[in-house]
């Protein structure tokens, strides 16, 4: 780093973990965008976080803006003096925009509308110094904070109150405020294995300044130093570490000087569901849970302390001691849980709302039970145990278990169900009816549970959108949006051939509200596009794909011809089929179809290119073609011919008749086209 590097460091009280990283992130890329609006030249822009401070470091950072060349036209020198050669009110006006007393400092400019009059001067570029404190608080301003806070006699709001402020560029202090705080070059070390404050002698001292006061200020180093950490001390364990990602960046953002050391508890409570004692070591404890070469659980963890004890062992034994009474608490609520049973539980659920103008929790399984049985009918499955999964899968709601731990809903049912002695495939409905439960997730990997998966979706979207609660923009309280991905999802990937439309009109006919199910058909059509852009394939093909003759709401024939389409795009044909049905699409859109002939006249044929295009198309049969790729290998046959009939024949011949027929013609060559996808639509 060079000395015109410069370093803005925000103290903080603790930041909240699960945001840090992304904050520290943002308020880079709004620096930057701060200096490239200022015309400011720089190199790296270094972001850095810990629980108590964001940083950023700006390496090569010029110390002034260039000059800029302004010019500014005014009005035409007609209109400039009146009759004397007096200025007239609008060149007084852009004299004093500009600046300016004196007519003779503007110049004259030729254009082809005539002469005007121009300014035009060099403004010197503005430092650093003059500059920054607007900037940093612009980039402060735009980060991703859902709530602000104001604390003492502030005005000034941030995601947690600021403690100090540190601002160098070089070794220069540069005394801008920041939320309220006066910058200097005073930083602070870590909270109990430091002396406290200490100043920076320069801004290319900052990482090694706050390493010296146990502080590693680089999150990706400490990050990278944490799973090195507990990637050893597993394997000293003889165990292995089931990795977790998010709670390695949560841990990160947690501490400031990582340590990572081994504790455990005792191997009686192995008896309770491994996910129970996995959810109190992470969720409230954000341990690191360790398995055996079977991938069973061990009575084992690591914890990433904040400090470098002298006695490691008292350490241990304290978050011993604290996972203690967590672990001893789920064991009592499974001992009370398994008294009960699901059905009888389910009873309980009549007194849970789960939205007030849709009724109950125990409505909503009622629902669930009577959609799963019907969707198992089509898809030629057990109607009797999807029903069943579905009555019983939400009834692990008012369990004392879930009550303490909410994430294990459905996998503490599954539990219970699998001790009520229930079937297999109802204990898996229950368990998975929550799949997918994130962007990407685990789908539901039988059809039992792929019936309550869709049920669940399914009733939660027509019940919201028949009570005019869809989606918006900023609010999704029900995550309607990752409910209808999840449909999609589990329909295609899971291969179920079923019309999402009748499932939909089932399920609205359950609520007896006389529900309308186009707008929620029209929602998870309209969700396609963001499940295929994932998959690099543009909305152009999804709305061809969306729009033939014969399409229904069976998203997993759709996703046949949305791969088809794709696959046909880049192929030799395309651009010749594209561009004859526009032509097509658009000579029929001036036609009036209703006029036309049901089929095409031979008599009436005068080319011999419109005989050999009907031709053609009669020897075309789609009917008995299952596939999207078989109809369209069928249709390809018809691109020589179709560019025969552009090229030798005018269709919109001034003869009604004739030019009818033709029409007609090009009418049953785009229905036909429109048994796989409007291929108009492609781009």
């Amino acid at each position: 780093m060079s000395d015109n590097t410069l370093l803005i460091e925000v103290g903080t009280e603790e930041l909240p973990p699960k945001s840090l990283n992304k904050l520290r992130l943002a308020f880079g890329q709004n620096f930057a965008a701060e200096l490239q609006a200022a015309s400011l030249e720089f190199g790296t822009v270094n972001s850095y976080a810990t629980p108590r401070r964001l940083a950023l470091l700006v390496e090569d950072l010029c110390e002034q803006q260039p000059e800029q060349s302004i010019e500014k036209r005014g009005p035409s020198t007609k209109a400039a003096f009146d009759g004397q050669g007096n200025p007239t009110k609008a060149l007084i006006g852009f004299m004093k925009a500009c600046g300016v007393e004196d007519p003779k400092e503007l110049t004259t400019a030729a254009t082809k509308k005539g002469d005007y009059l121009v300014y035009r001067a060099i403004k010197p570029g503005r430092p650093l110094a003059a500059l920054l404190a607007d900037m940093v608080k612009s980039a402060l301003a735009q980060l991703p904070i859902e709530r602000r806070m104001r604390w003492g006699k502030q005005r000034e709001e941030f995601v947690r109150p600021i403690q100090w402020a540190v601002c160098l560029y070089g070794a220069e202090v540069i005394p801008i405020s920041i939320l309220g705080i006066k910058a200097g070059r005073q930083s602070r070390g870590h909270r109990f294995m430091s002396q406290g404050a200490f100043e920076i002698g320069s801004a290319n001292d900052y990482v090694e300044s706050c390493r010296a006061a146990f502080v590693l200020v680089d999150f990706i180093e400490r990050k990278t130093l944490i799973e090195k950490q507990i990637t050893t001390l597993a394997a000293a364990e003889n165990a292995y570490l089931e990795f977790d990602p998010e709670l390695l960046e949560e841990v990160t953002s947690l501490v400031e000087w990582p340590v990572t050391l081994a504790g455990g508890f005792d191997k009686s409570f192995l008896a309770i569901p491994p996910e129970v004692l996995i959810s109190a070591m992470k969720e409230h404890q954000r341990y690191f849970h360790l398995v055996d070469s079977e991938s069973k659980l061990v009575p084992r963890f690591l914890t990433v302390s904040n400090i470098e004890s002298r006695d490691s062992n008292l350490v241990v034994r304290g978050n011993e001691r604290v996972i203690r009474p967590r672990l001893t608490d789920a064991a009592f609520f499974f001992a009370q849980d398994t008294k009960t049973t699901l059905l009888e539980k389910s009873e309980r659920l009549k007194q849970v709302i789960f939205q007030t103008d849709l009724g109950s929790y125990y409505d909503k399984a009622s629902r669930i039970s009577a959609l799963s049985g019907f969707i198992a009918e089509k898809l030629g499955v057990s109607k009797d145990h999807a029903s069943r999964a579905g009555l019983l899968c939400k009834a692990d709601l008012v369990s004392d278990m879930v009550g303490e731990f909410p994430d294990l809903q459905g996998v503490m049912g599954g539990y219970y169900a699998k001790h009520d002695a229930e079937p297999n495939d109802v204990v898996k409905g229950i368990r998975q009816h929550y799949r997918p439960t994130h962007s990407g997730g685990v789908l539901p990997n039988s059809d039992i549970a792929s019936c309550v998966a869709l049920a669940d979706k399914i009733d939660s979207l027509v019940g919201l959108f028949g009570i005019n609660q869809p989606p918006t923009g900023s609010r999704d309280p029900f995550a309607l949006r990752r409910q209808s991905l999840g449909v999609i999802r589990i329909c295609v990937e899971n291969q179920l051939d079923l019309s999402i439309a009748e499932c939909l009109n089932f399920s609205a006919d359950l609520f007896n509200k006389d529900f309308e199910t186009r707008d929620v058909s029209n929602y998870i059509i309209e969700r396609l596009k963001n499940y295929y852009s994932e998959q690099g394939i543009s909305g152009d093909v999804v709305d061809a794909a969306t729009s033939g003759k014969t399409m229904d709401t069976n998203l997993l024939k759709i996703d046949d011809i949305v791969k088809t389409l794709q696959t046909f795009k880049n192929g030799p044909t395309a651009a010749s089929i594209i561009a004859a049905n526009k032509r097509v699409a658009n000579l029929l859109r001036k036609a009036d179809l209703n006029s036309l002939p049901e089929s095409f006249a031979v008599d009436l044929a005068t080319d011999e290119a419109e005989l050999a295009l009907k031709s053609e198309i009669d020897k075309v049969a789609l009917g008995d073609v299952e596939s999207a790729a078989a109809k369209l290998e069928l249709l390809a046959v018809l691109q020589e011919p179709i560019d025969r009939f552009f090229d030798e024949v005018l269709v919109m011949v001034e003869n009604e008749q004739i030019r009818n027929n033709r029409l007609g013609l090009l009418l049953i060559l785009r229905n036909l086209f429109l048994e796989i996808a409007d291929f108009s639509l492609l781009q």
